[in-house]
C-alpha cells in the first residue's frame, strides 16, 4: 500500500538548501587554516550546530547566512589553533600536507587553469604552490592566518575580517 507523500518542500526548512550550499566553501577555509581535513570538517560540524541552536528569529535576523558561518568557522578554527591541543602536538619532521579529494577547488575556475600547458608540468607547479602556501600558512599566527585566508584567499575586506 502506498501513501501520498507531501511535497518535499513542506518538510524541510526553506534556507536549508542556502545554507548547506556553504559546505564546500567552509572546509576549504577550514582545511587552510587548520591543514587538516578531520579536523576541517569537525569545525565546519561544529559550525552547523552553532547555527541550528540558534532560534527561528535569530536564524531570520541574520542578513547573510554565509557570512555569519564563515564568521563563525572562522573564529572556530582561531580556537582551536590557539588550543592547548594545537601547541603540544608539534610534529619534529617535515610536514607533509594532507591530499584533497577534490583538486579543483584550489584552481581558479578559468576551464584552462592559466598554467602550462603539458599536464605533467601542470601537476608539478599545483604541488609546488600548494607546498608554498601551506609553508607560508604555517609561520603565521592563529590570527594572522584567519585575516589572510579570508583576505587573499576568500577576498573579504580587511574591515570585515576585522569585526
Amino acid at each position: 500500500m502506498t501513501t501520498r507523500s507531501e511535497p518535499a518542500a513542506d518538510r524541510t526548512d526553506p534556507s536549508l538548501g542556502a545554507i548547506m550550499s556553504e559546505r564546500r566553501r567552509l572546509i576549504n577555509l577550514a582545511y587552510r587554516l587548520l591543514g587538516s581535513l578531520a579536523d576541517a570538517e569537525d569545525v565546519v560540524q561544529e559550525t552547523y550546530v552553532r547555527w541550528y541552536t540558534l532560534s527561528r528569529e535569530q536564524q531570520e535576523a541574520i542578513v547573510s547566512p554565509g557570512a555569519w558561518l564563515t564568521r563563525v568557522a572562522g573564529r572556530i578554527c582561531l580556537d582551536l589553533l590557539g588550543s592547548a591541543r594545537a601547541r603540544r602536538e608539534s610534529y619534529v619532521g617535515a610536514w607533509i600536507p594532507e591530499p584533497l579529494p577534490d583538486r579543483t577547488e584550489w584552481l581558479d575556475g578559468r576551464p584552462d587553469g592559466g598554467g602550462p600547458a603539458d599536464p605533467a608540468d601542470r601537476v608539478t607547479l599545483d604541488e609546488s604552490v600548494n607546498m608554498a602556501f601551506l609553508v607560508v600558512l604555517e609561520s603565521m599566527t592563529p590570527a594572522e592566518r584567519v585575516a589572510f585566508v579570508l583576505h587573499d584567499v576568500f577576498r573579504y575586506p580587511f574591515a570585515e575580517v576585522a569585526e
